[in-house]
């Protein structure tokens, strides 16, 4: 199975991600977040619409700079809205949703409390170990908009860390497979926390997206990959 993850759109297509789903044989496609720029919900529909076209299906949450109403307009446009979700997808991989971004500078309407933000997310995992009594391993993948604190998935031009603190604590608690994150352009990486791989494509305009690849429960792989290639 492969699975594309993309992020912070901003309300910009990207004729590159569609020639790269036809010709890379993609199952799902996750995007993490602000797929507006303060909107319009229009355009969700046709952004998500394109990828379907492709002939994947599509994940979605929304990022700060999303308005409100984006929940609906993700779920309208026939793909699913993961925002303090949980879902299995296929029979390897469990998908775990939380969007918005810890508060910025910039008083985005999409910007949630860190201390919520921690709440929220705990009760999330804490029912997945309840439901599934750790008997029944899965790949967990962790998306969120918000990258975890220090990394290199929060790393600003200036040097700064701007990360959420809360996401970084469920990682290392709960400790899923997988995050994969946004919100901060210039952050395109792979990095590591513990035993949990931390992704962020960057802007989708800058061609920038996350490739995995899951050949069983326990055998898979994650890498940057630039859509013009």
């Amino acid at each position: 199975m492969k699975i594309l993850a993309i992020s912070d759109v901003h309300g910009e297509d990207n004729k590159n991600l569609y020639k790269y789903l036809k010709n890379n044989d993609i199952d799902l496609v996750l995007v993490s977040g602000d797929i507006t720029n303060f909107g319009p919900l229009e355009f969700v529909d046709d952004f998500v619409q394109n990828i379907i076209d492709c002939g994947c299906e599509v994940i979605a949450l929304p990022g700060n700079c999303d308005p409100n109403g984006i929940c609906n307009a993700i779920n309208e446009s026939g793909a699913f809205c993961l925002h303090k979700n949980i879902v299995k997808y296929d029979d390897d991989i469990v998908l775990i949703g939380y969007g918005g971004s810890n508060p910025t500078p910039f008083d985005t309407p999409g910007e949630i409390d860190d201390d919520v933000i921690y709440r929220d997310i705990y009760e999330l995992l804490t029912e997945y170990d309840y439901i599934n009594n750790y008997k029944i391993p899965k790949i967990k993948i962790l998306l969120t908009h918000a990258p975890p604190y220090n990394t290199k998935a929060d790393l600003v031009m200036n040097g700064e860390h701007v990360g959420s603190q809360s996401i970084l604590k469920v990682i290392q608690e709960f400790r899923p497979e997988i995050n994969i994150c946004g919100h901060i352009h210039e952050a395109k990486s792979i990095d590591e926390i513990d035993d949990t791989i931390v992704a962020n494509p960057g802007m989708l305009k800058d061609n920038g997206a996350i490739l995995v690849t899951i050949m069983d429960k326990s055998d898979y792989h994650v890498e940057l990959v630039d859509l013009k290639e």
